[in-house]
């Protein structure tokens, strides 16, 4: 009863935030277009305030927020670093902070660079997509982009299930089948059915 509970949370928060992601992508498509007719104010434009730090803090906060989608779709480590870059850089680029404030955000992003080239394992840049096993070949191929040898009617779990026994492999947690492009691992199961699928892309 426990794990189904806990498959049952992890499909909803998993939807929650494609949900978050898609109402981000609204409000900023709503930003951007506000923040492009804002060229044509006069008023605006002709002010004696800092028009351009205007622009460039909007412009920033909006790609910080694009950031931020890209790392509630993708969970992925360089998704992560991205956000925190553009979120430093920022700050270091639109506040007029003191010379000791802009150091330590510099070294904050070169520490980021350096974790990023140094620390991220081969497969951490892998393009990973988490996918039902129940969801069939066809609609795995579309969702994935890519395209499986087997039957487009075939489950995603009966896909690798058949592949792991012909390369006499246990059908575990963790078990994983190779393809040309893309590789197939059983992210999760409960009561030995494949629940979850991860399709790993090079």
């Amino acid at each position: 009863m426990k794990h189904y509970l806990m498959e049952k949370m992890y499909g909803i928060s998993y939807y929650l935030e494609i949900f978050i992601s898609m109402i981000l992508a609204v409000v900023i498509a709503f930003l951007s277009i506000r923040l492009a007719f804002d060229i044509f104010d006069m008023d605006l434009m002709l002010s004696e305030g800092e028009v351009f730090s205007f622009y460039l803090e909007k412009a920033m906060n909006l790609a910080v927020g694009v950031e931020l989608i890209k790392m509630l779709c993708k969970h992925t480590p360089g998704t992560v670093v991205e956000v925190l870059l553009f979120a430093i850089a920022r700050q270091v680029v639109v506040s007029h902070s003191a010379i000791v404030d802009t150091l330590v955000g510099v070294l904050c992003i070169v520490a980021l660079f350096a974790t990023r080239k140094y620390l991220f394992l081969p497969h951490d840049d892998v393009d990973k997509i988490t996918l039902r096993g129940s969801q069939s070949v066809k609609l795995a191929n579309r969702l994935a982009k890519i395209h499986i040898p087997a039957e487009e009617t075939m489950l995603l779990r009966d896909v690798i299930a058949q592949k792991l026994q012909e390369e006499d492999h246990s059908v575990s947690v963790g078990a994983c089948v190779e393809f040309d492009q893309f590789s197939l691992c059983i992210a999760s199961m409960n009561q030995n059915k494949i629940t979850r699928v991860e399709v790993l892309k090079q």
